[in-house]
């Protein structure tokens, strides 16, 4: 326990820059969206398009496709940190602004109590596990760069180092979280549905 508990103190400078960086595309996203609420509107229409099948099956292959989805997507961010930590980067760029979108178009429909019942109750695991991967990554690719500039670093140990974090911690508490977002969210916001 102390061991991982050092490890991600090691880890607070990359996970910080990525919070900030996930923090500044949500008022990104916040800023497009009311500014162009027909265009936000339009890709929600369109996530929902892409992702509404999933509503069709049943809640325990929901739960898995949550799970899934999040822990691939988690692992690849911390995988190709390697590349220099551009990717962990753009992929937390990215869910923050799609994230804050759907969150301004959702709001303006349902009001912001709804919005929250449907965010936070796996929102409070699943975003933290979701920085802490891309903050793996970000560092995976400092470290790559160390070592191309000719500075001794160890590259296979951070590697491992990661993977065994990402697996111990980080893939059980996504499945905690995709099992509250498929059994405990919906009951929670159901009570904030303005109709």
């Amino acid at each position: 326990m102390q061991k991982d508990l050092d490890y991600l103190y090691s880890l607070r400078k990359y996970i910080l820059v990525i919070t900030g960086i996930f923090i500044l595309s949500l008022i990104v996203g916040v800023v497009a969206s009311q500014e162009n609420p027909g265009l936000s509107e339009n890709y929600l229409e369109m996530l929902n398009n892409s992702y509404g099948w999933i509503k069709e099956l049943n809640p325990f292959l929901i739960m898995l496709v949550i799970f899934f989805n999040n822990a691939i997507k988690s692992l690849f961010s911390l995988l190709l940190g390697i590349g220099f930590g551009i990717i962990p980067l753009l992929f937390v760029a990215g869910n923050g602004v799609v994230l804050s979108v759907v969150v301004d178009v959702v709001s303006r429909k349902q009001g912001i109590l709804f919005v929250a019942a449907a965010i936070l109750p796996h929102g409070i695991i699943e975003i933290p596990m979701v920085l802490i991967s891309a903050g793996i990554g970000l560092r995976l690719g400092h470290v790559m760069y160390l070592s191309i500039r000719g500075l001794k670093t160890d590259i296979k140990q951070e590697l491992k180092q990661g993977l065994i974090f990402y697996m111990k911690k980080i893939v059980p508490l996504l499945f905690v979280a995709a099992m509250i977002e498929t059994f405990i969210t919906p009951l929670i916001a159901s009570v904030f549905i303005t109709s």
